[in-house]
């Protein structure tokens, strides 16, 4: 199977380092340097979007939003029975289908961990997509991180807890590390102690399941140092902060739209 890849900035890339070995890749972008970093990344390039789409089975829509409307001009009659994928965002699974008069969509919600395969990815799929056209790209796409099919009037909550997620993320990692500087550990130690601590915490969860709350009494011991850690949040409103700040954000993405 060949996926005709429309696009090759951070998104286009990334996917198709993810999925390189389990499809054959074709790649198709308007910026000669991008085209040029694909085929020295070792993927086959093409010079025109109607041979891309001749030589794919599947088209994966990568492009900026303010691109879109132009190539589905270009491609809309030949799509023919072709899966398109989009990772536009913002663009509707019922715009795109008006658009390119299709209803063989899969739209998707990744976030910026695609760089390094470890995505949040969200999925939503057109009426026309079958259910074996679903299972080859459950099977495909995992590769670049985790799948999560939702209903689309959730991609907006999505993207606050997943897509804007990673700063927020960064946002505690940077918070720890500047707590570690102040015990006397220097930034970039403490930054690494902190990222190891909270993949280390993150893969205990994933593993082990349960609840967060289960494990935090499991770390912290009546009258120990990790309660009083804890009251400090609780007094200050950790977890409102944090719903607030995801609340926030989805209603900053619902307003884009």
């Amino acid at each position: 199977m060949t996926i005709g890849v429309i696009g090759y900035g951070n998104m286009g890339e990334s996917f198709s380092k993810a999925i390189k070995g389990h499809a054959e890749i074709l790649v198709y972008d308007v910026s000669d340097e991008k085209r040029q970093r694909a085929l020295s990344e070792g993927f086959g390039v093409a010079n025109s979007l109607e041979f891309l789409l001749e030589s794919s089975d599947w088209l994966l829509l990568a492009v900026k939003p303010k691109d879109v409307e132009g190539v589905i001009k270009t491609i809309r009659e030949k799509i023919g029975d072709r899966l398109l994928i989009s990772v536009v965002a913002g663009l509707s699974l019922s715009k795109m289908e008006e658009m390119s008069k299709t209803s063989k969509i899969i739209r998707l919600m990744p976030n910026i961990n695609a760089l390094v395969g470890k995505a949040t990815i969200a999925c939503a799929f057109g009426g026309g997509v079958k259910e074996e056209e679903k299972e080859s790209f459950r099977r495909v796409f995992s590769k670049a991180g985790s799948l999560y099919e939702i209903e689309e009037n959730l991609f907006d909550a999505f993207t606050a807890l997943a897509g804007s997620g990673p700063a927020f993320a960064f946002k505690f990692v940077h918070a720890l590390a500047l707590a570690g500087v102040r015990e006397g550990f220097s930034y970039q130690l403490a930054k690494s102690i902190a990222i190891d601590m909270l993949l280390g915490s993150c893969e205990l969860l994933k593993v082990m399941g349960g609840y967060p709350e289960d494990w935090i009494s499991k770390v912290a011991s009546p009258g120990g140092t990790t309660i009083e850690g804890i009251k400090v949040l609780e007094e200050r409103g950790f977890a409102g902060i944090v719903m607030e700040c995801i609340q926030k954000t989805s209603e900053k993405a619902k307003r884009l739209l």
